[in-house]
């Protein structure tokens, strides 16, 4: 430190700490004064050194020339493409494979056999779109903003990976539950663009497909189709069935995993709610919840059911139900709104009706088996959805809860989108299966090849053997303990007072108890008229004749 800039050398305040001895002892005073010299010192280096380092920047530009500035900034280096594949040529060197040269893109891209049956069959089972709605989702991709990083080219010229092969390659992932490596694999673009491009595509299809393809209905123009084959069967007024399934998600954030083990599964999951009509379109899904939550949390964040329930959807519908009057004659009472069927764990709302658990009366029991029968649809939708699309079945394996309700979705309007491709969306115009071709009652007829609930209902149920209790219709159980009280039958005298001819009874004003009943009185009626039909896609069975 030089003593012409030091201003600090014949500072009078204590050097060391020595100098804070006095005669007495240790001094405070001194000791102080002695830190604040050493702040001051330190500043007073880093002062110097700052003005050293400019000092130095101006002797190495000092003999620099204006005309030696380049006319344009240096060109960016870029990493060297790292090699995918390679295969050894004659010469015996490894030569790289780029993805136009893959199987895929000279399979399915290049030169399709789009006119041979056989190549069609197969694209529909490998890729699960047949190949003219596979084309024409890569249009619709393309004029998506979300793909423009796949579109082009890059900043150095280089040709962006085909977009033809990365739908290729979500398609493979969802419907056969393939690993990003897999794809590298099939089309040698590497697996993390894939990864990348997966993520963007779950977002469109939760998105842009979703809201295009699973639409539900808000009003009575828009239900009257999906309420067809339930008022064939006697359900006059139901507008789907609904219920709820677990999701596998095997890469569930830690802070999540609580919440998202339980239920029905070891494993993390999330689980949806799904409402869907009888020919297996889904109407509404919820967005995903922890896997803990059940049927009766689950259906409060259902915003289509808690519509119909507030009379914010459908509330316009109004449908017909027969019961009897006072002196046995057969009225007809007008009723508004819908209600969807369920099984027993959701909440007693009159829009979620289910069947009885328990009861003594044949009409109730006839009724009950009818509505497990018809909303076997929903459990069948579940299993058409994971037979489809394997990495619902096998796990998601994607990172975070977001991205499985991404992918869920995205499912779900895929799978509408092949209903209305296969034309299996179509109503089924009253095709069904009379009841007086296979009730019991009207004589014997041969029941071979008819559906399962048909030979279920046909024959008429004793009530008194109807139990529950597991334990079979011969064991010392009491009756009060096989046939408990139903409150639900109790609620019929106490929560609602008749209503007088000519009346609208609104659904979401009623109480399940009374409602319920309304139904079962409904069905027996239609039941002993025989104008109950079992809807079916199918033709009637030849051997039951014209």
């Amino acid at each position: 430190m030089s003593s012409l800039h030091n201003p600090l050398l014949h500072d009078p305040r204590p050097k060391s700490i020595a100098n804070c001895l006095g005669t007495n002892g240790f001094d405070v005073r001194k000791f102080t004064s002695y830190i604040g010299f050493r702040a001051d010192e330190a500043r007073q280096r880093i002062t110097e050194a700052v003005s050293a380092s400019y000092d130095d920047r101006d002797e190495d530009y000092s003999d620099f020339d204006d005309n030696d500035i380049p006319s344009s900034p240096p060109k960016k280096k870029r990493r060297a493409k790292k090699c995918v594949m390679a295969r050894q040529t004659e010469d015996g060197e490894l030569e790289i494979i780029t993805p136009k040269q893959s199987n895929w893109y000279l399979l399915y891209v290049n030169n399709p056999m789009v006119e041979d049956e056989r190549f069609q069959q197969k694209f529909r089972r490998r890729f699960r779109l047949p190949y003219e709605n596979y084309v024409e989702l890569v249009n619709d991709c393309r004029q998506q903003e979300i793909f423009e990083r796949w579109m082009g080219s890059d900043c150095t010229g280089r040709e962006s990976s085909p977009i033809e092969l990365l739908i290729l390659g979500a398609m493979r992932y969802l419907g056969r539950g393939w690993t990003f490596d897999d794809l590298e694999e099939a089309t040698a673009i590497s697996q993390d663009v894939h990864r990348v491009f997966f993520h963007k595509f779950i977002e469109f299809g939760s998105t842009t497909l979703y809201d295009r393809y699973v639409v539900y209905p808000s009003t009575y123009e828009e239900v009257k189709q999906h309420m067809a084959e339930f008022a064939m069967a006697g359900m006059h007024g139901a507008c789907g069935s609904s219920d709820a399934t677990h999701i596998t998600s095997e890469n569930c954030e830690y802070n999540l995993r609580n919440n998202h083990i339980g239920g029905k599964s070891s494993h993390t999951t999330r689980t949806f709610n799904v409402t869907v009509n009888h020919r297996r379109r889904i109407l509404f899904s919820t967005r995903g919840g922890p896997g803990r939550w059940n049927d009766k949390t689950l259906v409060l964040f259902d915003d289509f059911v808690s519509g119909i329930r507030d009379g914010d959807i459908l509330g316009d519908t109004e449908f017909e139900l027969l019961e009897r009057g006072r002196n046995g004659e057969i009225i007809t009472v007008k009723y508004k709104g819908s209600y969807v069927i369920v099984d027993n764990g959701y909440l007693r709302w009159s829009v979620t009706v289910p069947p009885f658990k328990i009861s003594n009366k044949q009409t109730e029991i006839r009724w009950s088996k009818w509505v497990e029968s018809m909303r076997k649809d929903v459990e069948c939708t579940f299993g058409i959805m994971k037979g489809r699309w394997r990495i619902l079945k096998t796990g998601i394996r994607v990172e975070g809860v977001e991205a499985v309700d991404q992918v869920w979705l995205t499912c779900c309007a895929l799978h509408n989108w092949l209903l209305e491709i296969d034309g299996l969306d179509k109503a089924w115009d009253g095709q069904g299966i009379p009841q007086s071709d296979w009730n019991g009652e009207m004589g014997d007829h041969d029941f071979e090849g008819l559906p399962e609930p048909m030979a279920r209902i046909a024959s008429t149920l004793d009530a008194r053997n109807y139990d529950r209790s597991g334990m079979g219709a011969g064991s010392d159980v009491g009756i009060e303990e096989r046939h408990p009280i139903d409150l639900d039958r109790i609620a019929v005298a106490t929560e609602v007072t008749p209503t007088a001819a000519g009346t609208v009874r609104v659904v979401n004003n009623l109480g399940l108890g009374y409602f319920r009943s309304k139904l079962v009185e409904h069905f027996d009626i239609l039941w002993q008229r025989h104008e109950v039909k079992w809807p079916s896609r199918r033709a009637r069975p030849s051997h039951l004749g014209e």
